[in-house]
């Protein structure tokens, strides 16, 4: 991912996530805060889908559209901020190899875990991913700005 995909990201995810985009403000500064973790998926000329992740502390995920200031120095795993991908775009793996190339960089970092949030009845897309559910009492309230179906989902390196 590059600064000049961040407008073409934008309005992918306000495209396909809805209430859960994130404004253009947040894709730049996770691209600062770790590059390395922000990925697209593109066609030659035409961005078709994202991943943006970074290290972040466990069962504490980041409310939606803020800014985060910086990567904490207690990070203990790897945090998969956004993904999506545009219909003609899916069906090739793509979003799962992306997953495993963060993996591989996570697990480079000394990081054992990734952890989402599932939105939108995603859950099952990412339990085939090998994420699990393990959302507690305590989370429920957090995520309650990702919806009602909102799933905090955690999957070892």
């Amino acid at each position: 991912m590059a600064p000049e995909d961040i407008p073409a990201i934008g309005a992918l995810s306000r495209r396909l996530l809805g209430p859960y985009a994130e404004d253009d403000f947040v894709f730049s500064e996770r691209l600062a805060l770790c590059g390395e973790g922000c990925r697209t998926l593109a066609d030659g000329s035409k961005i078709g889908g994202y991943l943006v992740s970074h290290p972040w502390r466990r069962a504490s995920p980041p409310a939606l559209n803020i800014l985060l200031g910086a990567i904490p120095d207690d990070h203990d795993c790897w945090y998969l901020h956004d993904v999506a991908v545009d219909e003609n775009f899916r069906g090739a793996g793509a979003v799962a190899q992306a997953v495993d190339a963060v993996a591989v960089l996570a697990k480079g970092r000394g990081i054992a875990l990734l952890a989402l949030v599932a939105v939108g009845g995603a859950a099952s897309y990412w339990a085939r991913l090998g994420f699990v559910d393990a959302t507690t009492n305590a989370l429920r309230t957090k995520l309650t700005g990702y919806g009602a179906d909102a799933a905090y989902m955690e999957r070892a390196v």
